[in-house]
């Protein structure tokens, strides 16, 4: 009888083990999700969430014809249309423009003439935005510590893309021949 008794206490004493590291689990995911949406500071709020839960994809600063559209986890919630900037030359004879990438880039159509030096500014920026880059034009700046700002010889006229270090917003610079 003893023996069954041991038996019994030795089950009870593993299923208890087992339930509370379920219970540990449990209270470190949601723990953790609780932390990541205080650090978020919004209170939580979701965008790019249909109310039925379906994921849908929000458009960011452009459309496709700007460069693309951002999505939720960036934070982005953007407008459809093309926001334009041109680029004005200083007393140097050098094209600048800042650009704003603290939600998706505002511009996000930067325009430039071609074969004039040009320095494009992009703000500080975090989460999705922290890393802006071109692989045509072979530049990436992590933007989480300031301002960082891209010198670029005089290009041919054409256009060029830029995007956030994960691909998922895009921007265009689009260089123009000067008559």
């Amino acid at each position: 009888m003893s023996e069954v008794k041991a038996e019994t206490i030795e089950t009870t004493n593993s299923n208890s083990r087992y339930l509370l590291i379920a219970v540990l689990v449990l209270f470190a995911f949601f723990a953790s999700y609780r932390f990541a949406l205080a650090a978020r500071g919004d209170g939580g709020t979701v965008t790019g969430v249909s109310p039925a839960g379906a994921l849908t994809q929000v458009a960011n600063n452009g459309t496709a014809g700007a460069g693309g559209a951002g999505c939720a986890c960036c934070g982005n919630s953007g407008s459809s249309t093309p926001v334009e900037g041109t680029a004005v030359a200083d007393a140097d004879g050098v094209q600048r423009i800042t650009v704003d990438a603290t939600n998706g880039y505002n511009p996000n159509v930067i325009k430039l003439a071609a074969g004039v030096p040009a320095e494009i500014t992009f703000t500080q920026a975090q989460g999705c935005m922290a890393q802006v880059m071109s692989e045509q034009l072979g530049f990436y700046e992590d933007l989480t510590g300031g301002p960082k700002t891209i010198k670029l010889d005089g290009l041919t006229a054409g256009t060029y893309e830029f995007s956030c270090g994960m691909q998922m917003v895009f921007g265009q610079i689009v260089v123009e021949a000067t008559s």
